[in-house]
């Protein structure tokens, strides 16, 4: 019999779902040049942080056997923390049939008491603030590296989504040797994308891996070199840009050599500011 099978995550992009505001100091046009100032960037998780939101996706699952599928499409309220370690992704249904309220009490109860054994203890007070720091600190980090990775050309105009859009492409560099994760991940891909001509935001990313993606740390797969991950973003409430779907498109290969097709849509929508009596219905 298949053991159980081991569920992933096919890539972290939040890389290129920062909020891209690059403006050139001297002229404040994208279509300059010599593009050298960068203001105001976030990453699409730290933004997340202020909201509460749905989040339904297909679930990768990748067997003992090696038998590749994502067949089991789960939906999530999700209620953040600033420590990532601490949101609370709620499954509310799988393949669309709601949880039932009592198992959904049982897991609201489990992470209450999480909740309330951290802020009962000095150690885990200390603790989750130092991972809120470092949190901050690996942001800013792939922020600065998303520069430093790549050749950044800004190629003409273009009307997207009715939105008037700045299209630039991004083009690993060859002889860069990227300091962190994100930035590793990031030279694996060039992308193409459509920043919002006035407000300075990232409204779409075209994604295509141009080398081999390890799934699992590589233990598990790799996606093959062609990979395609696309990223659209939405205004929320007119005032912030956030993530609406990732979609992922690509084969590849698992450690017992079966071959796998992947595509795999990831949305997220119905947007609430965060707050305290947020968290309180909860309860």
């Amino acid at each position: 019999m298949p053991g159980r099978p081991e569920r992933v995550g096919v890539l972290d992009v939040g890389c290129f779902s920062a909020q891209l505001v690059v403006v050139d100091r001297a002229q404040g046009s994208l279509l300059h040049p010599e593009v050298s100032h960068k203001v105001r960037l976030r990453m699409d998780r730290a933004l997340q942080a202020n909201y509460t939101f749905t989040e339904r996706n297909q679930e990768i699952e990748i067997s003992k056997l090696g038998k590749v599928s994502a067949d089991v499409t789960k939906t999530y309220e999700v209620y953040p923390s600033a420590n990532p370690g601490f949101t609370y992704k709620r499954l509310i249904a799988v393949n669309g049939t709601p949880i039932p309220p009592a198992e959904l009490a049982r897991n609201d109860d489990t992470h209450r008491r999480d909740l309330e054994r951290v802020a009962a203890s000095p150690s885990e007070r200390a603790k989750q603030q130092k991972d809120i720091e470092k949190n901050r600190r690996e942001e800013r980090e792939a922020i600065d590296e998303l520069f430093r990775v790549y050749d950044i050309h800004l190629v003409g105009r273009e009307t997207l989504a009715g939105y008037p859009t700045i299209v630039g492409t991004l083009d690993p560099r060859r002889d860069y040797q990227p300091r962190s994760d994100d930035g590793r991940m990031m030279k694996r891909f060039r992308a193409r994308v459509w920043v919002h001509e006035f407000q300075y935001q990232l409204v779409k990313a075209d994604l295509e891996s141009v080398e081999d993606v390890t799934i699992g740390w590589g233990i598990l797969a790799r996606l093959r070199k062609g990979a395609k991950v696309t990223l659209q973003r939405t205004k929320v409430n007119d005032e912030v840009w956030l993530p609406a779907s990732l979609r992922v498109v690509g084969t590849g290969r698992t450690l017992m050599f079966r071959g796998f097709k992947i595509d795999s849509l990831t949305e997220w929508s119905d947007y609430k500011k965060f707050s305290v009596s947020t968290e309180e219905n909860l309860k």
